[in-house]
């Protein structure tokens, strides 16, 4: 392989920030290749990007599930319910926002629990679980009046999106994706709880679209080394 096209100074800056782990295999002409800064700009827009419309999927399934099971259980902590037998990791979930509010000094209010537990928590009740099907299920899936499925191809899709959502959180490189057929995913699941929504979302995502079809490809000196 030939040398690196970077500057001593942008070769810091390439291993500081380990920006050569978001390229395309074969897009670069060096480990410590100045395409590598592209990049490593192009994931950090792609990931922004994403992240603002899983953030917003999440919000809308915590107020489409939580109404739902509210109204059915009868009150807004519907997870106390003395009829609903959630699994200890359900429940364990709910005890680790709880004590993170009683440290911040916040009120564990039902709402304030809702709005500290994880896209993951939202997920999980949409799984198997101690008859979940029946528990859970049935009285939330009215809040999906898109979606006539069954359960577990819904579940399977939020499960993916929430492995998604959790490479975005951590940093990892999710350029190797489809990413179109992520965020079409992301689209087709708000749509199941509101059309409207979906078309909002969709049009307030400009920027996606945009990245998608400006990826920053392969570097020029090795594209003219034939490497």
């Amino acid at each position: 392989m030939s040398m690196s096209c970077a500057t001593a100074d942008e070769v810091v800056l390439i291993k500081t920030i380990d920006a050569g782990r978001y390229a395309d295999s074969q897009a670069l002409c060096a480990p410590d290749c100045r395409q590598a800064l592209a990049w490593s700009d192009w994931e950090t827009h792609v990931s922004k990007a994403m992240y603002e419309m899983l953030r917003t999927l999440e919000n809308v399934l915590r107020s489409t599930i939580s109404a739902r099971l509210s109204t059915y259980y009868g009150r807004a902590d519907w997870w106390n319910a003395p009829r609903l037998n959630l699994t200890y990791a359900t429940m364990s979930k709910i005890e680790k926002a709880e004590e993170k509010l009683s440290r911040a000094g916040v009120p564990a209010t039902p709402t304030a629990i809702q709005r500290e537990v994880s896209l993951g928590f939202w997920v999980t009740l949409v799984g198997r679980g101690n008859d979940y099907e029946t528990q859970l299920w049935r009285p939330m899936k009215a809040g999906f009046p898109g979606y006539r499925g069954r359960r577990e191809p819904f579940y399977r899709r939020l499960n993916h999106l929430r492995l998604l959502r959790n490479k975005v959180a951590h940093q990892d490189r999710i350029g190797g994706r489809d990413l179109a057929a992520d965020r079409q995913s992301v689209l087709t699941t708000l749509g199941y709880v509101s059309e409207a929504v979906a078309r909002r979302v969709e049009a307030a995502d400009t920027a996606l679209p945009l990245l998608l079809a400006n990826r920053p490809g392969v570097c020029a000196q090795r594209r003219g080394s034939g490497s």
